[in-house]
């Protein structure tokens, strides 16, 4: 049986059914095709919820990098499975999760309409952009975040992408444990040669991904209407990996065990013109306000960047993010939400008097 991909478009998620999903043993949501809101007191796991959606959309968490923690402590299987309405057509997706109590691993099993998929196929199905409170932590966190970050952009929809990085954290794996082994006379240099070649491939595939995005951002920053959001831009640092500069860097590598450049290295930075210093590093001079409403603005950049490369909205996935912005930036997330379907989760039932054509889902 040969299933049609869905075609581009609106779309929107009708139905989520999860069982065996963190704290939801057996739990049926339905959807408006615009704004929802979960409102439930904490712990009630609303959260929960949007984790389940992006799961669909990226095959992972964004919260743990263990599937073991998706499935319900009592239990050795969980599903999610969601329904999309796309014009004319309805689909589902589904994701098994299984542990096999004879294995370290968790079994994951991919659907579409019934039909197990391989990842490449089954991932950019569903395209999400979610915002959370950790995202202040791409201002002032470590370059693995930021990093991070940037995987997340694209592992959704871009299999190239999430192809060429599995291969370069192979190889990095391989190349960092071979210099050990030459270092101690066990193996030789020329050894080397294979995982260089992937490294520099692989490198040079995601740096062009990430260049394009970052460029993308800053393009959408300078045009747009907010005068506080037009006056941020990211300034990348890129770490490239040549032949040569393996060659220069053989000596000092060797000593350490450890490959010092590649996209491994990358970092990017958030600035803000109305800083008068030369370092206008929202981390370094940025509060809190500041730095809060530059990760809203990069989330408002990937809607732009994924909606603008695919030609389909995403689902937007907002966690609990009213009580970090100001009520303008408030009206901005509610003019947003005309375009798209958002999924909001609360605490404070006051915010639905914010929201006033959402529908609610009470947990």
């Amino acid at each position: 049986m040969q299933v049609q991909l869905l075609p581009t478009g609106l779309m929107f998620l009708t139905k989520l059914l999860l069982e065996n999903f963190r704290s939801h043993q057996k739990k049926l949501f339905e959807f408006d095709p615009k704004v929802n809101l979960i409102l439930g007191a904490n712990g009630s796991g609303k959260t929960n919820v949007l984790e389940s959606i992006y799961l669909l959309s990226h095959g992972k968490s964004f919260r743990s990098s263990s599937l073991q923690k998706l499935i319900k402590w009592d239990s050795s299987y969980a599903s999610v499975r969601g329904k999309l309405s796309t014009r004319d057509e309805l689909s589902e997706l589904e994701i098994q999760l299984t542990n096999d109590p004879d294995k370290t691993t968790i079994s994951r099993k991919l659907f579409i309409n019934k039909v197990e998929k391989l990842r490449k196929d089954f991932l950019g199905q569903i395209k999400t952009v979610i915002f959370h409170p950790e995202d202040i932590r791409l201002v002032a966190g470590s370059p693995g975040r930021r990093r991070d970050f940037l995987d997340e952009i694209f592992t959704q929809s871009e299999w190239r992408y999430s192809s060429a990085l599995s291969q370069y954290n192979r190889a990095l794996k391989h190349r960092n444990e071979l210099l050990d082994l030459i270092k101690i006379g066990k193996n030789t240099k020329s050894e080397l040669f294979y995982w260089d070649q992937s490294l520099i491939k692989n490198d040079q595939i995601i740096h062009n991904f990430r260049s394009s995005f970052i460029k993308h951002l800053n393009h959408f920053f300078q045009n747009h209407p907010d005068p506080e959001i037009n006056t941020i831009s990211i300034n990348y640092h890129p770490s490239f990996l040549t032949q040569d500069k393996i060659n220069r860097n053989y000596l000092q590598e060797l000593e350490c065990g450890y490959t010092q450049s590649g996209i491994h290295r990358d970092d990017f930075s958030f600035d803000n013109s109305i800083f008068k210093s030369i370092d206008k590093n929202l981390a370094s001079w940025g509060s809190r306000g500041q730095q809060r409403l530059a990760t809203f603005a990069i989330r408002l950049g990937q809607i732009d960047y994924l909606e603008t490369k695919h030609q389909e909205p995403p689902v937007l996935l907002l966690d609990d993010i009213f009580s970090e912005l100001d009520k303008n930036h408030q009206e901005l997330v509610g003019k947003i939400c005309r375009k798209y379907q958002t999924i909001f989760t609360s605490s404070e039932p006051e915010t639905a008097g914010i929201l006033p054509s959402a529908k609610i889902i009470q947990l």
